[in-house]
């Protein structure tokens, strides 16, 4: 029921856009703010990944992202690489007259422009890097088609991401999977075969940790 009600307002919407002539001036983009919420079972989403909606596994992070607009991106294409829901509000500020200019220079932007990764035929995203947190703990990021893990959630009962999981630190090093060979992130590969990478993930994850120290996070009331 809730995928039929769904797909009905987003027809409305895409009429809309239609009949006010306003279709071939929009970019669509339709996507979720996280993975499968598995607690509110037996309503619950379904996904062939690790975790889900409460964790920074792929089932909690991991999502599918369809971008339209009439006669300006190419039907048919499909790509692996990496976007990020911020970099939709610098995208579009780009494509509503390159307002960025206009933005406060005394707060800290994550989003990136990826206008010519959405209107390029086969282009290439600019996002090297995706950071996962856990409200305040700084938990993973994905480069290439690594995922580097520096705590991990676990669950303690089936289904139960939110309700029933706690947060600890990896031991000796932090936990390595290509998603492209072990998508599920089932066995842990760092020493033997990310040795050549685990350099890169440590600048990555200082500098990221350093515009933290020059633009701290807002509390949101979220240290329980």
């Amino acid at each position: 029921m809730l995928l039929l009600k769904m797909d009905d307002i987003v027809g409305e919407n895409m009429k809309v856009l239609e009949e006010t002539g306003e279709l071939e001036n929009t970019l669509v983009f339709f996507t979720s703010d996280n993975g499968a919420n598995e607690d509110s079972y037996p309503d619950a989403g379904y996904h062939p990944w690790k975790g889900g909606k409460g964790t920074t596994w792929e089932g909690g992070v991991r999502v599918p992202g369809i971008a339209y607009w009439k006669g300006m991106i190419e039907p048919g294409q499909e790509s692996n690489e990496l976007i990020d829901l911020t970099d939709l509000y610098m995208t579009s500020l780009r494509l509503g007259g390159n307002l960025q200019s206009k933005l406060p220079n005394n707060l800290y932007y994550d989003g990136i422009d990826q206008t010519a990764f959405l209107l390029t035929k086969n282009g290439h995203s600019r996002r090297q890097v995706e950071f996962m947190w856990n409200s305040t703990d700084f938990c993973a990021l994905r480069w290439k088609d690594y995922k580097v893990h520096f705590q991990v959630f676990d669950v303690t009962e089936t289904g139960r991401n939110i309700d029933a999981s706690t947060l600890s630190k990896v031991g000796t090093a932090p936990w390595v999977y290509n998603l492209n060979v072990d998508p599920k992130e089932m066995r842990s590969q760092g020493h033997l075969f990310f040795e050549w990478g685990m350099p890169a993930v440590v600048a990555f994850k200082a500098r990221h940790l350093a515009t933290m120290k020059k633009y701290p996070n807002t509390d949101l009331g979220l240290g329980l």
